[in-house]
């Protein structure tokens, strides 16, 4: 087994670490889940590093760590939404991206040419992984009764919102670009 995709399977088993942590009654064990979090977004850093420059790609690799991204990120999103941090709307605007943009790169892919992702797609990551530990550290406020104007719900609120818009915004660029191909599949 390579070790990019060892890295991908690890990430996929803190997702659910990392969700329970957060549902925990303990601010410290909330405060933690940021470090586990932050773990697993390092992973993903680490494998797709080792995968291109020691020519570790795999099909494996190529279609689980993309999936496992998006679940790592939805799967919080979801739980934030059920916290109360975030509307629920927010996240469902989260999962439609994400499967537009996989909807779109499955049509545009050929068997000689995946198409990965861009420089939008990986900017779109980071604004979500900001947003996750954010809203990890506005949740570790909030049961540690600490009131710190940027750690308030209503900033998080405007924060998350202008990342979903950006994602969408990038996701609209995304299907645009790919719309030759898009149309000529219908």
């Amino acid at each position: 087994m390579r070790i990019p995709n060892i890295l991908t399977l690890i990430r996929a088993i803190i997702i659910p670490v990392v969700a329970v942590m957060i549902y925990s009654s303990s601010q410290n064990i909330v405060l933690a889940s940021v470090a586990v979090f932050l773990i697993a977004v390092l992973t993903d850093w680490a494998d797709g590093y080792i995968a291109r420059n020691y020519n570790m790609k795999s099909v494996f690799g190529t279609f689980f760590d993309p999936l496992v991204d998006k679940m790592l990120i939805l799967t919080l999103f979801f739980a934030f939404s059920n916290l109360g941090l975030i509307p629920l709307w927010m996240s469902l605007l989260v999962l439609f991206r994400e499967l537009l943009v996989t909807g779109v790169r499955q049509v545009c892919s050929t068997e000689k040419k995946i198409v990965g992702a861009n420089w939008m797609g990986k900017s779109k990551f980071l604004l979500q992984t900001v947003s996750v530990a954010y809203l990890q550290l506005v949740l570790y406020f909030k049961m540690a009764g600490i009131d710190i104007i940027i750690f308030r719900q209503v900033v998080a609120f405007y924060f998350v919102l202008f990342v979903v818009i950006v994602s969408l915004a990038f996701a609209i660029n995304f299907v645009y670009w790919h719309r030759k191909k898009i149309l000529s599949d219908l």
